[in-house]
């Protein structure tokens, strides 16, 4: 394992920012750690990294127990949300930073400074300042630096937090091909689920300081081990005696299949190509709870002439996940 977290525990006071922590993350694989603002999942990330400190519990990195290591020693690259740039340095010596101090030879720089560039695609804005590159290039630029050294692990603290949705989207597409390219085991914190579905190989849901599950993106959203990881990872309703995903409520405007829940549309939104529907259940059969929230492409609510006021009948869609609702939602 390139990576071997175990029994790690962190306390600020009487908080425990991670509570008995073990996780493996594999070599050459990308990780996410998952999870809401104050999880823990930062924490755990600063510890791997060796930026702090764990109460008890040990770090192995790849077999090596680096638990008391100090980051210089990890052959970590450790990339921020907020680039941690040296503004007075141009792009190509920001990206040399590292290799230099390691007094590397200056031809040895060279090379690996213009493969890096070329890497991420940023060779033309070699003699430029961060001031004067975008907030995508200068994270690719960060990326770079992080990646100058040829660290055994790359970590990334919500490396595209900091940015609009639109250069997230291309930031997070063109790390997953940076990975395929250069191989390194990479784990990164975040809390947009569909930043970690689309990019990770792995997930870590992450939770007042303990892991949740540990799977894929497909395990964890068809699979969810808790009630909190199908909610974290997705838009959750209540139909009747389950929880499930609104995509998952099959609508009819007739009663249709046996144990179809008879309701009123009460909210009807198109958002693109999708149409989301607030249904209020008939009192006598399940309502009086809140709403029904479903998800139908534009088309489908189309063929149904579905509108405001329509009565309608829900089911759970054949192979839809559910689980008991002990609650509403």
């Amino acid at each position: 394992m390139s990576i071997e977290v175990t029994n790690v525990t962190k306390k600020y006071g009487d908080f425990y920012a991670l509570d008995d922590v073990s996780v493996s993350l594999p070599t050459g694989q990308l990780t996410a750690l998952l999870g809401p603002s104050g999880g823990g999942k930062s924490t755990l990330l600063r510890i791997i990294a060796g930026l702090d400190t764990a109460d008890s519990g040990t770090v192995a990195i790849e077999g090596t127990n680096a638990t008391r290591l100090p980051p210089q020693k990890r052959n970590v690259g450790f990339v921020f949300q907020h680039y941690a740039v040296f503004k007075h340095m141009t792009v190509a010596k920001n990206v040399a930073f590292g290799l230099e101090i390691r007094k590397t030879p200056k031809a040895e720089v060279r090379r690996r400074v213009d493969e890096l560039l070329e890497l991420v695609h940023l060779s033309q804005f070699a003699d430029r300042l961060p001031s004067q590159l975008s907030g995508g290039q200068r994270q690719r630029m960060a990326l770079a630096r992080a990646l100058a050294v040829e660290p055994t692990v790359l970590l990334l603290d919500e490396p595209f937090g900091a940015l609009d949705a639109k250069v997230r989207k291309e930031l997070r597409e063109w790390l997953r091909r940076l990975h395929d390219e250069v191989h390194v085991t990479t784990v990164f914190v975040t809390h947009d689920q569909e930043e970690a579905m689309e990019v990770a190989d792995e997930i870590v849901v992450i939770n007042q300081g303990r892991v949740e599950q540990v799977g894929s993106p497909d395990e964890l959203y068809d699979e969810p081990a808790s009630d909190f990881v199908m909610g974290f990872l997705g838009e959750v309703t209540r139909l009747g005696p389950v929880r499930l995903r609104p995509h998952d409520v099959e609508v009819g405007v007739t009663p249709g299949r046996a144990g179809a829940i008879p309701g009123t549309i009460t909210r009807l939104l198109r958002v693109g190509f999708e149409v989301r529907l607030q249904v209020e259940l008939d009192r006598e059969l399940g309502g009086g709870a809140d709403p029904v929230s479903v998800v139908l492409s534009r088309s489908h609510a189309r063929s149904l002439d579905l509108e405001l006021g329509s009565k309608v009948w829900l089911t759970a869609a054949v192979g839809a996940v559910t689980v008991p609702a002990m609650v509403a939602v």
